[in-house]
């Protein structure tokens, strides 16, 4: 696709995809120490990528050319005022690179798949060398340290997981619930309810996620919590059968406790 900032952005549009591309701007820098300080112009280079109200998120590009770091949004003037467009480094090196990148996490999922949990982990960690951001990636090699046991591994993923804002995203949900569900099976309810309440915090109105963390305190022994949990699901969704399910054991194990209990719970609501 042509990058340049007018014909770039119109074949974009035509094409309906959103517009990508590389730019680039300078700052200054320092090198240096003492006598020898001097300043020195550097060339930064961003990734570019429109949004649906027509502005663009910026991303630097790391030194394998893959976008990273903290993302920042501008206008589309204040793109083209203050930056270059550079065409050839994004059909050269950005777009083969992420391609790259792609294909060996395509590859680890492959060996994930099929139990190779050794080649699984050395092809996501090929992955990370050069992307250490990319989700797939980042959820794979955890879940591989989970089917392997390694909890002192994959607690060390999910940690990774939660400063990543961009993992609790839609098209991820499937790898987020599959991460949550095993860390849960393994015992470790502190790390997935870390990792479901930064989710929480990050959408507020999804009952699939409440019921998780009903689960997760459920298994660790929290019915009560549990109940709390499970009544923020169900006032999003009545219907939501396994959520009324696990409220009926609940119910049923704290009644057992305490036949009082349930009926003042049921008073108060």
């Amino acid at each position: 696709m042509d990058i340049s900032p007018v014909h770039g952005h119109d074949a974009a549009k035509a094409s309906g995809e959103p517009f990508k591309g590389v730019f680039s701007t300078q700052s200054l820098g320092v090198i240096g120490f003492g006598t020898t300080k001097r300043k020195v112009k550097q060339n930064v280079f961003v990734f570019a990528e429109e949004q649906a109200d027509g502005r663009f998120i910026l991303r630097n590009l790391n030194k394998h050319f893959i976008p990273s770091g903290k993302a920042r949004l501008v206008t589309k003037d204040e793109l083209l005022g203050s930056y270059l467009p550079e065409p050839d480094l994004y059909l050269n090196k950005v777009v083969p690179m992420m391609r790259q990148v792609r294909e060996t996490v395509d590859v680890a999922d492959g060996h994930r798949s099929q139990g190779e949990h050794m080649s699984a982990e050395f092809e996501y960690k090929n992955a990370l060398r050069v992307d250490e951001e990319h989700i797939r990636a980042t959820f794979g090699l955890g879940l591989t340290y989970l089917d392997r046991g390694e909890l002192d591994n994959a607690n060390l993923v999910c940690r990774r997981i939660i400063t990543l804002e961009a993992a609790f995203g839609e098209e991820h949900k499937h790898l987020f619930n599959e991460f949550g569900i095993k860390m849960r099976k393994h015992g470790m309810y502190s790390q997935a309810l870390r990792y479901y309440f930064k989710a929480y915090r990050l959408t507020r109105n999804d009952e699939h996620l409440l019921y998780n963390i009903a689960r997760t305190y459920y298994e660790k022994d929290k019915p009560r919590l549990a109940r709390k949990f499970l009544d923020m699901a169900l006032g999003l969704n009545p219907d939501f059968a396994e959520a009324s399910g696990l409220m009926r054991v609940i119910e049923k194990k704290l009644e057992q406790a305490d036949p009082d209990v349930s009926l003042r719970s049921r008073l108060v609501r």
